[in-house]
């Protein structure tokens, strides 16, 4: 069956071509040369397919578009090679003729030929489909519609994806087909331990200062006001207030955390007694001695020396150790004063006096005051 395509009647306008038939006979034309020529056909598919690709990626990176570019350039040279080699892609069984379109002229109302001319009616015939051939347009047609994802396709083709068999064979000249090896699956590393998160030790300084470290606990150590006197010097001037910074246990430890630690450290440091003036003596008007209970609290530092070192420390840069040279002897119960570099930091041992060094008498005479051990008793 048929379809008519019939111009309006004009009685005035001479007949002219209908632009319908021109547009059916110059389609018809096309379809028989790219049917009896098979590298038109292909080569029609080749340009139809440039075509989509620029416009699928009009929107990609100018490095994607030349990549994909190449790798449809590349397909198309091993597929023509093939078709060259071979005669054909498999698949296809030939073309499939179309019938020429047929013109016809027939009169109005079905009257003879003295009837008024018509223009001519075009009837074009469609073969029906049978499973064995298809027309040629409907081959190009589904051509088409399968290079609309074209850019996906090449890139699944160019990053090593599944291809048939003959297309891998086309491309052998350009592109080795990846070998199908067995790869071992990894085993799952095993997983690490996580590593508990470390907590700041209570025994390591956060602000700068000196430090004394006592029955592990953390004690600041506060600085004696003035310069501590040379060792020449037997008694210091006199301190009028009481440490502090007392300490349960004579086993210590010193911390030193400063800016310049680690470039101006102290080789050596000591510890120095403070001793407590505890008695005064005086003079009666008989010229008798009398010892007395001292009026009012006073400390003075000795020159008695206690040798300790220093050492670097294990968790800071800027920090350094003060240990005794002998640790196994503790601190005697009494006051003290760490010496760094002339200057005094205080702390204080708790417990009773028994080292005498720690108690002076004060004798008070009219050429001066002169101090002395206490009496022991």
């Amino acid at each position: 069956m048929g379809s008519e395509i019939i111009r309006p009647d004009d009685d005035d306008a001479p007949p002219a071509p209908m632009p319908e038939v021109e547009f059916a006979l110059v389609l018809s034309r096309m379809i028989d040369s790219i049917q009896n020529d098979p590298e038109h056909l292909r080569q029609t598919v080749y340009q139809l397919a440039r075509h989509k690709l620029e416009e699928q990626l009009a929107n990609e990176g100018r490095g994607d578009r030349r990549k994909m570019s190449r790798a449809l350039e590349t397909a198309i040279l091993g597929v023509e090679t093939f078709a060259q080699n071979n005669g054909g892609l498999p698949g296809s069984n030939g073309p499939a003729a179309l019938p020429p379109p047929r013109v016809t002229t027939q009169g109005v109302d079905g009257e003879g030929p003295s009837a008024r001319p018509v223009p001519p009616v075009v009837e074009v015939y469609v073969d029906p489909v049978t499973p064995k051939r298809r027309p040629i347009w409907l081959t190009a047609l589904a051509v088409l519609v399968l290079m609309l994802p074209i850019p996906w396709g090449l890139s699944y083709v160019v990053h090593g994806g599944n291809t048939p068999g003959w297309l891998r064979g086309v491309l052998g000249t350009n592109q080795q087909a990846p070998k199908q090896t067995a790869v071992a699956v990894p085993a799952a590393p095993p997983k690490e331990t996580e590593k508990p998160v470390r907590e700041p030790s209570p025994l390591v300084p956060k602000a700068y200062g000196i430090y004394a470290i006592s029955a592990d606990k953390l004690y600041e150590l506060n600085m004696l006001p003035g310069r501590v006197p040379d060792m020449r010097v037997a008694i210091s001037a006199m301190i009028a207030t009481p440490s502090r910074t007392v300490l349960p246990d004579g086993h210590i430890k010193f911390i030193v955390y400063r800016r310049d630690s680690a470039t101006s450290a102290a080789d050596r440091a000591e510890v120095r007694i403070i001793a407590k003036i505890e008695n005064e003596l005086t003079f009666d008007k008989a010229g008798k001695p009398v010892v007395s209970k001292a009026a009012d609290d006073g400390w003075v530092i000795r020159n008695i020396s206690l040798p300790y070192r220093t050492a670097p420390s294990k968790d800071e840069a800027d920090m350094y150790e003060v240990q005794s040279e002998d640790p196994d002897k503790p601190l005697a119960a009494g006051r003290y004063a760490l010496v760094l570099k002339g200057q005094g930091y205080d702390f204080t041992v708790a417990g009773g006096i028994t080292d005498h060094r720690h108690c002076l008498e004060r004798m008070s005479a009219t050429n001066g005051q002169f101090y002395s051990e206490c009496q022991r008793k």
